[in-house]
């Protein structure tokens, strides 16, 4: 589920953190960043839920309005079209989300008022209305119902919103890939079967977060000094933090992981000078790495296994 670049990002967080608190203890730090990394696959099961958790709702809210001292017509004879929608029935189902939900103790019993108005503000959008109005019912409908619900309705109720900022300070950063994964996993669905993402492929990723952490945190202060040597006509100090960390993990690449092209290391910090810094960082960043570059290459500084990792 998480790729490089969104690793990269977790890194640049965590040292940016590690700077202001001149922790040294690199092994506390590693083991928030791990713990920070699994709080990622509890975003993504938190949203699996939350579909499920609005669905179950309506499910008792139906029941319960059977119920009333004087049901109407509509109480009694409900429209279950959102309530047995396939898709979500399936995801019901999944005896792997439910285990994984129930082993992070993800649940929203705290939260029914919640769940409560984003229900009642759900059924007031043309979306629903228009699927409970149609006759059409088979799997593939459904889950395409539930994608365009998910993306355009669910996820934009500021409620929500609110209630997912304050379980994690990083989830901000993570909502809108975590949301991919998401409708990912509902596109990909069968009515045989719902597959659920890992949050890692292999464990190459997570030795690749786990190495660039501890590789820019241990040579920091090494590659600060390669960086003043390019900006001479700048005191260090005046460089940007966030321009300075990106610079130190693209050495951290560059000369302590010999896997990592070296292409793929430039454009991937360039780009994300572009989104994590200053307006003139992406020029900045790209002119010093060049330099650097071009030093590295010239003394043989740069190793790296593979045919074409060093272009």
């Amino acid at each position: 589920m998480l790729n490089r670049r969104h690793l990269r990002i977790r890194v640049l967080q965590f040292v940016y953190s590690w700077k202001k608190s001149n922790d040294s203890d690199i092994v506390i730090l590693e083991k928030q960043f791990l713990k920070s990394l699994k709080k990622v696959e509890e975003l993504y099961l938190l949203l699996l839920m939350y579909i499920l958790e609005v669905r179950d709702f309506a499910e008792n809210y139906s029941e319960s309005s059977k119920n009333k001292q004087l049901p109407s017509d509509n109480d009694l004879n409900p429209n279950t079209k959102f309530i047995n929608n396939l898709f979500l029935q399936k995801l019901r189902d999944d005896s792997a989300l439910i285990s994984k939900a129930g082993q992070s103790k993800l649940s929203f019993a705290d939260q029914q008022n919640m769940v409560k108005s984003i229900y009642f503000k759900m059924t007031e959008s043309e979306l629903y209305k228009e699927y409970m109005n149609g006759k059409t019912i088979d799997f593939d409908s459904d889950k395409k119902f539930i994608v365009k619900l998910f993306s355009k309705e669910l996820i934009e109720i500021e409620v929500f919103q609110d209630f997912l900022s304050e379980q994690d300070i990083f989830w901000d950063d993570d909502f809108p890939f975590i949301c991919s994964m998401v409708i990912k996993t509902i596109k990909d669905s069968t009515s045989n079967k719902i597959e659920l993402f890992e949050l890692f492929k292999d464990t190459d990723e997570k030795d690749f977060a786990l190495n660039l952490l501890r590789q820019s945190i241990i040579h920091a202060e090494d590659f600060s000094e390669l960086i003043s040597s390019k900006t001479k006509n700048w005191d260090l100090e005046r460089v940007a933090q966030m321009d300075l960390i990106l610079m130190q993990m693209a050495l951290a690449e560059l000369l302590k992981m010999p896997s990592v092209p070296v292409k793929v290391t430039i454009n991937e910090y360039i780009e994300l000078a572009k989104y994590y810094s200053t307006p003139n960082s992406k020029n900045f960043v790209n002119g010093i790495l060049d330099s650097l570059l071009i030093e590295l290459k010239r003394e043989g500084a740069i190793k790296k296994m593979g045919r074409g990792l060093i272009e």
